[in-house]
């Protein structure tokens, strides 16, 4: 589906519940890199879902946004950090990142929102106040960016180890600009292996809850940048499921002594 923003054309993966729909519409997941991801969220929820008396999950469509394979390393760079007047690519596990293009974030925002859901609206039942957004990574850093800048454009956010360190932690000076609490949930988690990446979610939960208190955050014990996708699915279901909006944290024991700097942040 060709983007009239960016011109660039995506792959749109959409897994529709073989069920009759609510009176209010399905629920809907948008999954950044979609290619990746959204198969495996379908599978995850479709599984809880056999047995729905006792996970409490509802059905929802999916909706995966992805890249070609030979597309993905550029053009992911740039649908998903945001506009600025400069950027800083640091050294990341010994190694200076490639520059690749930046700042696409507001045409691939746009994208979303007026072609996606529109297409969305006219094909299907789907729930208008229930459409959420999950991404991974530098698709994190996009949720999270879209989290502070976009706060009612969605349901619910979904940011797995988010990329806060991209430039220069823009993303912490961002927040720390933001005046008016913001009151849609917000779930951040992270795997216990990812070193500073885990030390930059701790210090953004940690801003947040200075302005508001509906993040959930969730350190995956002993888990990678790739491991915590699949450890982390099922707790994003009950995350979307849910409509309680007071936030809190879950630690893993090896990682306590990390945790309890949090409020010394």
């Amino acid at each position: 589906m060709q983007s009239n923003y960016n011109d660039y054309s995506y792959i749109v993966d959409i897994y529709q519940p073989e069920e009759t729909p609510p009176t209010e519409g399905f629920p809907v997941i948008i999954v950044l890199d979609g290619t990746r991801y959204s198969k495996l969220l379908y599978e995850t929820l479709a599984n809880q879902l056999r047995n729905r008396k006792k996970t409490k999950v509802e059905p929802a469509i999916i909706v995966g946004i992805g890249h070609l394979e030979k597309d993905i390393p550029k053009q992911r760079f740039y649908d998903f950090t945001a506009p600025a007047d400069h950027y800083h690519f640091p050294v990341r596990r010994g190694k200076v990142m490639q520059e690749f293009p930046a700042g696409g974030a507001v045409e691939f925002m746009d994208y979303i929102m007026h072609q996606i859901m529109p297409m969305l609206q006219e094909k299907y039942k789907i729930d208008d106040k229930k459409i959420s957004l999950y991404g991974h990574s530098l698709g994190g850093l996009f949720v999270l960016w879209s989290y502070l800048t976009y706060p009612d454009c969605f349901y619910k956010y979904i940011a797995i180890s988010p990329s806060i360190w991209w430039n220069d932690h823009e993303l912490i000076r961002t927040i720390q600009q933001v005046e008016k609490p913001i009151a849609a949930p917000l779930y951040i988690g992270v795997g216990g292996e990812e070193g500073d990446m885990v030390d930059d979610a701790q210090k953004f939960v940690a801003l947040a809850s200075e302005k508001w208190v509906s993040c959930e955050f969730y350190i995956a014990e002993c888990e990678n940048h790739a491991s915590v996708i699949p450890t982390t699915m099922s707790r994003v279901i009950r995350f979307l499921k849910s409509d309680e909006r007071t936030g809190h944290m879950e630690k893993t024991g090896c990682f306590l002594d990390k945790v309890n700097t949090l409020n010394s942040l």
